[in-house]
């Protein structure tokens, strides 16, 4: 589960709401952001004031926890984070294993609705930047 924390700065995610929490499944659990021990804190303090963290680990409540929640520990749940400019992103859950809904885990609990998935809306707000600036 991801909570969508950036305030409009990341155009991978200018469509997504602000603390929206989203199924995103992680392939194998291994990638996870990492800093030197020394500059932890300040590099943390950085992407903050910066806006450049996108994305952190969630329990379906919404509360920073974890494992299971965050699967591979990364520091301060951070699952996602853009440049300054916010048109480079990188995150370690893919979206593209729940771009349509029947590929979510629980699809046959919460059924076929729309055929919309959790992370649709990074390919759509990301092709939406790219036809209006190019």
């Amino acid at each position: 589960m991801l909570k969508h924390e950036n305030n409009g700065k990341c155009v991978f995610t200018s469509k997504i709401p602000k603390n929206d929490i989203r199924l995103i499944p992680s392939a194998h659990a291994e990638g996870k952001l990492l800093f030197p021990l020394d500059k932890q804190e300040e590099y943390l303090k950085k992407l903050e004031d910066n806006d450049q963290i996108v994305f952190r680990y969630v329990d379906p409540d919404g509360n920073y926890a974890e494992y299971p929640w965050n699967p591979n520990g990364s520091i301060s749940n951070i699952a996602g984070i853009c440049n300054h400019i916010g048109n480079v992103f990188g995150m370690m859950p893919h979206p593209e294993r729940t771009f349509y809904r029947y590929q979510h885990p629980d699809w046959t609990k919460t059924g076929l609705n729309n055929n919309l998935g959790d992370g649709r809306a990074v390919f759509e707000s990301v092709l939406d930047y790219v036809c209006k600036r190019f």
